[in-house]
């Protein structure tokens, strides 16, 4: 046999000893050299270097072992760089266009004569036609291919400037998140080649690169079967000078016994890679049981498609059940709680109210003959609503992403009800709660304070009066129970929050806040025994003083207060309260708020680094929650702007950034979701101040642009709302500060003038009762506009 005949069959059984278990590959080879002493030496040497150095003998790696054929100075359109790599059947240079309008880099693969057979020059040009065809923002691009003029086979690949997966993700300490993110984009690409018909055969974390641009990029397709059943053509598509090492342990077993590579076996290497791309804390017994069948030892036992593993990641971190998990109607209805707290919360205290209602109603109704009627009409009304919240309500809300339109449905489905019953003058303390609390949940679901609602402010206040008057009637019943006294203590702190920013009447909401503190006081002096929701509520009524406080521009007044209570939030304290850490969170928030209202923005910066603390764990802990990430999101917003008083620029833009990043979080969970839009909003405003203090003007432009529109289509949507139009003359009043430099004020001019088209700007800025601040639309005001 020539030395180059035993070179290409030594490097051809190298290729399918790699495949095999280490511990039989020296015996296969063996067997298959058939006495062929220097063949058999060759390729166990081969082995012996792959052991010593692992990938440094596959294609495209940088072994140099060999003598280094000279590089040829320009190969089709491209001229040689540099060398990236050498390896036993080749070179990979980096290139770049000798010529042309446009700069292109690429990886460019020669192969060395006489080292492949024929059938391979053969198998080589199909995937290189395969190849060709793979067009996916994840998989790194063939753009040419052809023959030197020696007979060397070559292919010109997009070059990616990146590292391998694992090495990224340990050096940039990324999130789960930001793992996930990538793991789901690789698993496109892969689902993309697999629906073209070709496999990859070798996806490890050395395939896998993330660019300098944070994307991700599948290279190394050696991949597809050949008809005929020959050892593929084992080429690198490189990219980077870190590809591409051998990783043991991502074969699948089946093909360690010599079964051929299919979608399956690449399904095993995912689950493999993601097994290795986590921190063993992110291992939730979810994700470990989607890496558990991803790489079952047997085929049958893995996920059919590449896209039915990517579906049940995709299902984990939007809180649906995990097919891989179980498949229990437990678990399924368990994952639609977490998934949608707050309707199935609503939908459980209707049912459960209804349900005690109902039971009231049969035993005490029944007690009085005059009353008989009445328990009949109240026990038909409840049969039904309770059997249109099961089996219409709980349908629906299997069908949706959000949570906002199976609570329109609750709303609609119960107002009624809750409208005739509360009017009964007979009915019971109980049904009197019960319709208390539902009452309120409702004005939740149609204008909450700091929830995702409606949007209908006019209808949540209404609700929330009547749920003060069924609660009233029932302490007048009973005054020391604890249940009512808490729901009356939520009520009239929404009230407070609601006359203070729907209503802008601060008397009143001082009224409101008065009622709720000495409700609470009195509540506590009953007795420990089930105080928890009396002593929560009694320290968020202090949190509510304090914003009326800071409306009325009592700033050392209100600094005074918030700094007592925060040293009275001890340790035993917060243990008493239940949710101490949320109270932490919110008073160091609050001092913050008040100082960078003052304009003093450096002593602000120690409570917002303490609430961001708090709210990033409680946020990490439970990151579907509503709350905790709304709550982050005013925390990074309210650093941007302490952080531009204190004259960190670069703090203050990436801390607005943050805060828009949240907000559009919080906008795509819940599309229907009113405050959603109020919420990015006010963050693209923090954004637009601090690129505008930064100098960046045409960054302040996007952002206050964004701001305005969705304002705007808040106005549209509720006209008879002003205070979605108070907030928009805000964003239109900074948009003429930006543009001051402008002697036309084009730009600011512009948005006034789109705003025209959904209100009356000069009614409202005329409107003392509409609730601006005069500060706030001075610049507007100073605004003039030529028609």
């Amino acid at each position: 046999m020539s030395t180059g005949s035993t070179e290409r069959r030594a490097l051809e059984l190298l290729s399918q000893a790699l495949d095999m278990p280490s511990d039989q590959r020296e015996a296969w080879v063996r067997s298959q050299c058939a006495g062929d002493a220097a063949l058999e030496k060759r390729v166990l040497g081969l082995l012996a270097t792959e052991r010593a150095h692992p990938g440094a003998l596959k294609t495209g790696g940088a072994r140099q072992d060999t003598v280094e054929p000279e590089a040829p100075e320009q190969v089709g359109a491209y001229r040689i760089i540099e060398t990236i790599g050498q390896g036993g059947m080749g070179a990979v240079y980096k290139g770049e266009r000798a010529s042309g309008n446009f700069d292109h880099t690429v990886a460019i693969k020669i192969i060395r004569p006489g080292v492949l057979s024929e059938a391979l020059i053969e198998r080589f040009e199909r995937e290189r036609q395969i190849l060709a065809a793979l067009n996916h923002p994840n998989i790194a691009r063939l753009y040419d291919g052809g023959e030197m003029a020696d007979g060397s086979p070559y292919m010109i690949m997009e070059y990616v400037d990146g590292e391998p997966l694992l090495v990224w993700a340990e050096r940039t300490g990324a999130s789960l998140r930001e793992r996930l993110d990538l793991f789901q984009s690789l698993c496109g690409a892969v689902q993309f080649a697999h629906q073209n018909l070709v496999i990859h055969r070798d996806i490890t974390p050395s395939n896998v690169l993330v660019n300098k641009a944070g994307l991700v990029k599948l290279i190394d397709f050696g991949i597809s079967k050949s008809p005929d059943g020959s050892p593929p053509a084992r080429f690198n598509p490189p990219g980077s000078k870190d590809a591409m090492s051998y990783t043991p342990g991502y074969a699948a077993p089946e093909r360690t016994r010599g079964a051929a590579a299919n979608t399956l076996s690449d399904i095993y290497s995912l689950g493999k890679l993601l097994a290795d791309l986590l921190k063993p804390e992110e291992r939730s017994p979810e994700l470990t049981a989607i890496i558990k069948r991803a790489t079952a030892q047997e085929p049958i036992d893995r996920y059919a498609s590449v896209d039915a593993l990517n579906e049940d990641i995709s299902a984990l971190r939007s809180g649906k059940p995990v097919a891989a998990y179980s498949g229990s109607r437990v678990y399924r209805f368990r994952k639609f709680v977490a998934r949608h707290r707050i309707t199935v919360a609503s939908i459980a205290a209707v049912i459960i109210g209804l349900s005690a209602a109902l039971a009231t109603t049969v035993v005490q109704y029944n007690r009085a003959e005059t009353a008989l009627a009445i328990a009949n009409k109240r026990f038909t009304q409840a049969r039904e609503l309770s059997r249109t919240l099961v089996f219409d309500v709980y349908d629906q809300t299997e069908k949706i992403s959000g949570s906002m339109e199976a609570r329109k449905a609750l709303a609609g489905v119960v107002k009624d009800y809750i409208d005739s019953l509360q009017l009964d003058k007979d009915a019971p303390e109980q049904v009197l709660i019960e319709v208390g609390i539902i009452t309120s949940r409702l004005a939740d679901l149609y204008g909450g304070i700091g929830i995702a609602n409606l949007g209908e402010n006019e209808v949540s206040m209404q609700l929330f009066l009547d749920a003060q008057k069924a609660l009233n009637s029932a302490l007048e019943q009973n005054p020391n129970d604890k249940t009512a006294i808490a729901e009356l203590l939520m009520v009239e702190r929404m009230l407070t929050m609601q006359y203070l920013y729907h209503k802008n009447d601060l008397v009143t909401a001082h009224q409101a806040n008065d009622r709720a503190r000495n409700l609470a006081e009195r509540g506590l002096t009953l007795g420990s025994e089930g105080e928890g929701p009396i002593l929560r509520h009694f320290w968020s009524i202090r949190t509510d003083e304090l914003q009326l406080l800071t409306a009325e521009k009592r700033t050392e007044e209100a600094l005074t207060k918030v700094r007592q209570w925060r040293s009275e939030l001890t340790l035993e304290m917060v243990a008493r309260i239940g949710s101490g850490e949320e109270m932490q969170a919110y008073f160091a928030m609050q001092e913050a708020m008040l100082l960078t209202g003052a304009e003093r923005g450096a002593e602000a910066l120690e409570p917002l680094d303490t609430a961001i603390t708090l709210r990033a764990a409680q946020l990490a802990e439970k990151p579907e929650n509503y709350y905790f990430k709304t709550q982050l999101m005013v925390a990074h917003g309210e650093m941007a702007t302490a952080s531009r008083l204190a004259g960190d620029m670069a703090r203050s833009r990436a801390s607005a950034e943050q805060a828009v990043a949240l907000a559009r979080e919080i906008m795509a969970d819940d599309p229907e979701d009113a405050g959603g839009p109020e919420g990015l909003s006010a963050m693209l405003q923090k954004l637009a101040t601090a690129e505008f203090r930064s100098g960046n003007i045409s960054a302040a432009h996007m952002a206050a642009d964004e701001a305005a529109r969705l304002m705007e289509g808040l106005a549209q949507q509720f006209p008879e709302d002003k205070f979605y139009q108070v907030r928009l003359l805000n964003v239109l009043s900074q948009g003429a500060e930006i543009d001051a430099d402008d002697p036309a004020r084009a730009w600011s001019c512009g948005l006034v003038r789109r705003a025209e088209g959904y209100f009356d700007v000069k009614a409202v800025l005329e409107d003392t009762t509409a609730g601006w601040e005069e500060e706030k639309i001075a610049p507007l005001r100073a605004l003039s506009c030529k028609n």
